[in-house]
Parts: C-alpha cells; sequence; structure tokens
C-alpha cells in the first residue's frame, strides 16, 4: 500500500508542484501577501495546477510509455518500471483532472478559461507540438505564463507585462536546459527518446541559451525600473534584487554546462544549496524591499 502511494505521488510528480509557485508572483508583487483572503485565493490556483499538471504527467507517462523504456532515468518511474498499470494511471489522472477544473471554477471563470488553455496546449504539446524544434520549448515556457497570469485573476488583478515576459524567458531557459540535458546524456539514444531531439545540435542551443538567459536578466532589470513598479511599490530599490537573479542565471548554466544536471530543474533546486539558497534570498530581499 504504502509503495502504491509513493507510485502515485510519483506519477502525478509532487516533487514538480514547485514550478506552480509561480502562480504566487502575482499575490507577492500586487502587495496582497498578507490578505488572508487573496492568500486563500492563490492557494486553491496553486493546488488546481498542481491536480491538473499532475493529471497531464500522468498523461504523458501513458503516451510516452515506450520511450521511457529507453530512458536511463525515466525507466525507473512508476509505469514503465511496472509498479501502476495504464488503466490505474487513467483513472488518477481523470481524478486530478476533475478536482482541479472544480477548484479554478470555484475561484473565477477567467481562471477556468485560463486552466483550460494549459491543458489544451499540454496536449497539444504531447501529441504534437514536442516534435516542433524551438516551439517545443516555447509551449513549455507558455505553460509558466500561464501560471502567473491565473494566480493574477485569481487574486482578481492584472498581472505586470514586464513580469510576464520575464517569467517567459526564464521557463525559456530552463526548457533549453532540459533539452540541452537530454542531447548529453542520451547520445546516440536521444532520437529514439525524443524526435525532436534529432533537430537540436549542442552549438545551436548553445546559442539560443546565451539569448534566452541574457533575456532573462534585462527583462527582469526593466521590471525593476519601470516607472509604474516603482510608483506602485514606492521604491527605486528592487533593482537591488538583481545580483541574485544574475548568478542564479549563471549558476544554472554552470550546473547544466559543467554537471549536466538540466534534466530536471525542480530536483536541481532541490539538491543544488547555492541555487536553493539565492532563490530564497531573492524571495526574502524582494518581500523586505516591496513591503517594508
Amino acid at each position: 500500500m504504502v509503495m502504491k502511494l509513493k507510485a502515485i505521488f510519483e506519477l502525478i510528480r509532487v516533487r514538480q508542484w514547485i514550478k506552480n509557485l509561480f502562480v504566487f508572483a502575482p499575490l507577492v508583487f500586487s502587495l496582497q501577501l498578507f490578505n488572508a483572503q487573496a492568500c486563500l485565493q492563490a492557494v486553491t490556483a496553486f493546488f488546481a495546477f498542481c491536480l491538473v499538471s499532475g493529471s497531464l504527467y500522468a498523461m504523458n507517462d501513458i503516451i510516452d510509455l515506450e520511450r521511457d523504456r529507453h530512458h536511463p532515468r525515466k525507466k525507473n518511474r512508476p509505469l514503465p518500471a511496472g509498479i501502476l498499470t495504464v488503466p490505474e494511471s487513467a483513472i488518477i489522472g481523470a481524478l486530478g483532472l476533475g478536482f482541479g477544473f472544480f477548484l479554478a471554477f470555484s475561484l473565477d471563470i477567467t481562471v477556468t478559461i485560463i486552466l483550460v488553455i494549459y491543458l489544451l496546449m499540454n496536449v497539444y504539446y504531447s501529441l504534437w507540438g514536442k516534435n516542433i524544434i524551438v516551439f517545443d520549448t516555447m509551449l513549455i515556457a507558455l505553460g509558466f505564463v500561464l501560471r502567473v497570469m491565473a494566480g493574477a485573476y485569481a487574486i482578481a488583478v492584472h498581472p505586470s507585462s514586464w513580469l510576464l515576459v520575464a517569467t517567459f524567458f526564464l521557463a525559456l531557459l530552463l526548457g533549453l536546459g532540459k533539452r540541452y540535458n537530454e542531447l548529453r546524456v542520451l547520445e546516440e539514444d536521444s532520437a529514439h527518446h525524443r524526435r525532436v531531439l534529432e533537430e537540436y545540435s549542442e552549438p545551436f542551443l548553445k546559442q539560443i541559451f546565451a539569448v534566452a538567459s541574457s533575456a532573462t536578466i534585462v527583462a527582469y532589470a526593466l521590471y525593476t525600473m519601470d516607472d509604474e513598479v516603482i510608483a506602485a511599490f514606492q521604491t527605486e530599490n528592487l533593482v537591488f534584487t538583481m545580483p541574485f537573479v544574475v548568478f542564479g542565471v549563471f549558476r544554472y548554466l554552470y550546473l547544466v554546462y559543467r554537471h549536466e544536471l538540466g534534466g530536471d530543474p525542480a530536483e536541481m533546486v532541490y539538491q543544488d544549496r547555492p541555487l536553493l539558497l539565492t532563490v530564497v534570498l531573492w524571495g526574502i530581499s524582494v518581500i523586505a524591499l516591496i513591503y517594508r
């Protein structure tokens, strides 16, 4: 029973739910972090995304079952390893989907629509989009943008354009790191696992990796110096959080290139203490500056 429960948690990627923390970005940056009602709404949106994304992970595992059996790490997942069956995984996915949309609908129709778009986009990604070079990583990035938008509409605020742009490029950077890792780790077997990897090459990925990392830093810098942002927070000091962002991006690049750890960005944050500490210190500094 314990093994089965552990397998279910792994199927719906509970450890990956850290990605859904992007839902809380509008709560923090709209100065409503200490508003109990807004916090409850943001938490509800967070779990709605967790349940739906968990269902999508289950669906992906069913679709990619044969490919995952050839992957050095993914072959140990519950479905390829035979701990869970396809029907069991499908039922778990369906239940998560139902509860996720129930939570979204309890918030706002706009949040529900965003979640529907997120679901359809991920279905498209799983069936076709993941085979289109560059567009595959852009779809991943748009998923994070939708998380931020849902978090904003859940608490009835308008998301900042610069915040959405910074989120997009950061998520794009993470997606490209994942592709680079797959290309390096899987080597000759990479195309068998993911067809689009036939189109990618290390030099090409390094070039667009550099563009995405630069764009992430610039977009965040422009956000901190935007006149509307300064007026809203009544401080020009948000720019002093830039060193955390720069170090975090560079640390990520180092881990991807030097230690080939980009295959799972969420696990990377858990495992690399300097990166985790950077994220925590950035969060603390942002809250301290705008809630002073």
